[in-house]
């Protein structure tokens, strides 16, 4: 990444901040996408607050592989500055989901630690909504519009690179945070865990596939691309997975699939 697209996202940041009369953001560091981040964190004077989102999960243990939450004040020079280097770092993996909230820092850790965990069929599991190429689509075509209100809820607005490294904005719906004991898991049915499936499926497909698609489609037109044939597959009824990857293979290869404006956000 080049430090003017680092640079350009942070200045808009800073300037929704401004617009928003605070100064911290909150970031999510999907630690799994690459080096463990915890050292850089600690290193940060003033100190910076932070929580994995793994406390209080089953997956506590697995610390090097956490998304941590990290509240970066920007009129702190230093913390700034760490911010600036991060992104730079990252060199546009998809490992940074950002947020601003008015919310206490420990009461949007654990809420957004308690996010983590969705329902199916009984069973709670593990929703990846911090992962940004994953982010936008749970708003698109996963979640119903009262289950996408417990990511809103604690966000003035969210921001993330897509895979292009072009910075990308979704509004929230702040409001009070809820009694952590009355927090409601979302509960998936089959038809969203099938479509969460297509969007992992999609992050595979566009790899995989790379030599199907056209040459001077950008990254993010890929995704989509890919994302959009596993949609239709799926709206055609086409649950198994062999299924969705055979009406993929025959849309690309066939007569082709057209990117679409609506997958970016």
């Amino acid at each position: 990444m080049t430090s003017s697209i680092s640079d350009t996202w942070l200045e808009q940041l800073k300037s929704s901040c401004a617009e928003a009369s605070i100064t911290c953001l909150d970031i999510i560091i999907d630690q799994a996408g690459g080096a463990p981040m915890l050292s850089s964190v600690l290193s940060v004077e003033p100190a910076l607050p932070w929580q994995s989102l793994f406390t209080g999960l089953p997956e506590a243990s697995a610390e090097d592989l956490a998304p941590l939450l990290v509240r970066v004040d920007l009129a702190q020079p230093l913390q700034r500055q760490w911010l600036k280097g991060l992104i730079q770092f990252l060199n546009n993996r998809s490992q940074l989901l950002v947020l601003a909230s008015c919310w206490p820092f420990e009461v949007l850790a654990e809420n957004l630690g308690q996010c983590l965990e969705a329902r199916h069929a009984g069973r709670l599991g593990l929703l990846r909504y911090y992962d940004p190429r994953i982010f936008p689509l749970l708003f698109s075509h996963v979640l119903q519009v009262d289950q996408q209100q417990v990511l809103l809820r604690p966000a003035l607005f969210w921001s993330w690179l897509d895979i292009d490294g072009e910075p990308r904005w979704l509004m929230g719906n702040p409001d009070r945070p809820p009694s952590p004991h009355n927090f409601t898991h979302i509960e998936l049915s089959d038809v969203q865990l099938q479509a969460f499936a297509c969007i992992c499926d999609a992050l595979q497909a566009t790899e995989d596939l790379h030599e199907a698609l056209p040459s001077d489609w950008s990254a993010q037109q890929r995704f989509d691309a890919c994302c959009l044939a596993l949609f239709e597959a799926l709206q055609n009824g086409l649950s198994l997975t062999s299924e969705r990857d055979s009406y993929l293979l025959g849309r690309l290869l066939g007569a082709g699939v057209s990117s679409s404006s609506d997958m970016r956000k």
